[in-house]
C-alpha cells in the first residue's frame, strides 16, 4: 500500500483546504464587522469560529505535506464585509457551515473510493466537527430570528454569545 495520496482524495482535500482559509477569513470579516455594531459577545464568537477554521486549514495543510502533495493555494477572493444586520451574518455563517459540509463529504467520499484509509481517519473527526459547526449555528440562527423584533433582543442574543464564549474560555478582546 502506498502512503502517497491519490488525484481524486488530492483535489478534493485541497478545496477543502481553500475553503476553510476562505471561510476563516470570512469569519473574520464577520467578526469585524459585529464589533463595529457594538456586539460583543457576537464578534467574540465570530473570532473564535476563525480560529477553529484557520486551525482546522493548517490540519489539513499538515496532512497534505505528510502525504507529498504538491498544491498551490489559490488567492483569496475579496469578500462581502457589508452586511446590515447581525442576521444577515448569522445567515452567511449558516451558508459557509453547509458548504464546509459538503466539501468534508466530498473529501471523505473521495477517500473511500480511492481506498484511502488514511484520509479516511483523517477527515473522519472534520465529520463530526462539520455536524456539530451546522448545529450550533442553525440553533444560534434560529434564537437570533426569534429575538431580532427589538434592539433589546439583539443585544440580549448578544449578551449570551459573549456569556457562552467566556464558559468556553473563547473570550477575544
Amino acid at each position: 500500500m502506498s502512503m502517497a495520496i491519490g488525484k481524486r482524495v488530492s483535489e478534493s482535500i485541497i478545496k477543502q483546504l481553500q475553503e476553510e482559509f476562505l471561510v476563516a477569513y470570512a469569519y473574520l470579516a464577520m467578526s469585524c464587522v459585529l464589533r463595529d455594531m457594538g456586539l460583543f459577545g457576537s464578534a467574540d464568537w465570530c473570532f473564535s469560529k476563525y480560529e477553529i477554521n484557520r486551525l482546522k486549514a493548517l490540519k489539513i495543510l499538515k496532512h497534505l505535506e505528510m502525504r507529498g502533495a504538491k498544491f498551490k493555494l489559490s488567492p483569496i477572493p475579496a469578500l462581502r464585509q457589508d452586511w446590515r444586520a447581525p442576521l444577515h451574518i448569522f445567515e452567511e455563517a449558516s451558508r459557509q457551515e453547509q458548504k464546509l459540509s459538503g466539501l468534508v463529504a466530498v473529501t471523505y467520499e473521495s477517500a473511500l473510493a480511492d481506498k484511502d484509509y488514511v484520509t479516511q481517519q483523517f477527515i473522519h473527526a472534520f465529520l463530526k466537527e462539520q455536524c456539530e459547526a451546522e448545529s450550533e449555528i442553525t440553533f444560534l440562527l434560529n434564537r437570533l430570528r426569534k429575538m431580532q423584533a427589538t434592539d433589546i433582543g439583539v443585544f440580549k442574543f448578544d449578551e449570551e454569545l459573549s456569556s457562552r464564549n467566556k464558559m468556553n474560555g473563547e473570550y477575544y478582546k
